[in-house]
């Protein structure tokens, strides 16, 4: 089993999954993803009817890449991005840090934690703070 490091895990967090879904890229955010990866997502950035009342899960990286195909053009429209601000890892599971940013500079706050298998995201749950 190869261990991710804590550069890996920023970088598998911040340039290959929500860049680009920042970038309108549900495919390209989803090879973040492992095949059978189990994702946990509560809303941090109200918008277009999504409120934090209601937790998307999904199993499989093909679930998370329909669901996303369907929201990142509503990000985009809102105009919103994700920015990671901290990640620590034992190499096999993680949590960081990290805000939705408006386009007036307002800030949403996120906590996330992941597990990770083969490098890639296997568990992710995210949950506004």
């Amino acid at each position: 089993m190869s261990l991710i490091s804590q550069n890996e895990l920023h970088s598998l967090l911040q340039n290959i999954y929500f860049d680009n879904i920042d970038s309108v890229n549900s495919k390209g955010a989803s090879k973040a993803m492992h095949e059978n990866v189990e994702w946990i997502h509560t809303q941090v950035w109200e918008h277009d009817g999504h409120d934090a009342s209601n937790i998307d899960i999904l199993r499989g990286r093909k679930s998370v890449e329909d669901f996303l195909e369907g929201r990142v053009y509503e990000i985009q429209k809102e105009g919103i991005t994700h920015r990671v601000d901290k990640v620590l890892t034992d190499g096999k599971s993680g949590s960081f840090l990290a805000n939705v940013v408006g386009k007036d500079g307002t800030l949403k706050p996120f906590f996330g934690w992941v597990e990770i298998e083969d490098k890639k995201i296997i568990l992710y749950k995210v949950i506004p703070i």
